[in-house]
């Protein structure tokens, strides 16, 4: 993710040493996923490539590379600050010192570690007749909601202005179309449908 390898030192005005872990952007979208197990070692990972912690253009800083390390140390101490992180596995990147587009591309809503590693809700089981249908964002931030009736192969979709307005408009038409005024929707997000929400006390852009 660097642009070049001339990263700032931790003590960067950017950058205080004390700003907690989970206050900083999961480097990937959805839910925090980790394929590392047991407790962060610096002396294991003294060898790994430095935590790589870059600098948004809304002023978030954001975990490019090093996501899962910093998920061992959040689930060991969940007020874990960079301070926690020897200095010799940290770099940091202010913005326009790092190519932050192809993240934007692959990851445009980040969320924080501490959204990301929440514990999800139980599901509940859904009825064997449930209809389950699939909503997005699209390119000019609207909501599309749509549905493939598999019984009569064809795609129906509507689009609002809200996550809810959509959904709503959906189901009225499914209800005109299937003849049935009880239906049992099961709704399935495809990407993001929100906003970067930038951690507390950030409110300026980067500084240029």
């Amino acid at each position: 993710m660097k642009k070049d390898s001339n990263a700032s030192d931790c003590s960067s005005p950017c950058a205080t040493r004390s700003m907690r872990l989970a206050d900083l952007m999961y480097g990937h979208e959805g839910r925090f996923m980790c394929s590392l197990s047991g407790r962060f070692d610096p002396e294991k990972y003294i060898d790994a490539p430095p935590i790589q912690i870059c600098e948004m253009k809304c002023g978030c800083w954001i975990v490019a590379d090093g996501n899962n390390r910093v998920g061992l140390i959040l689930r060991k101490n969940p007020e874990a600050t960079i301070a926690n992180i020897p200095d010799q596995l940290i770099a940091l990147f202010p913005f326009g010192e790092w190519d932050s587009g192809l993240l934007e591309w692959a990851n445009p809503c980040p969320k924080s570690f501490r959204e990301a590693m929440k514990k999800q809700v139980r599901r509940v089981a859904a009825p064997k007749n449930s209809i389950y249908c699939t909503i997005e964002r699209d390119k000019d931030k609207n909501f599309l909601a749509y549905n493939f009736t598999a019984k009569k192969r064809q795609f129906i979709s509507a689009t609002g202005e809200t996550v809810d307005e959509a959904k709503r408009l959906l189901e009225e038409m499914l209800k005109v179309e299937l003849g049935s005024e009880n239906l049992s929707l099961v709704w399935h997000a495809q990407g993001s449908l929100e906003d970067h929400q930038c951690r507390p006390g950030i409110n300026t852009g980067a500084s240029s």
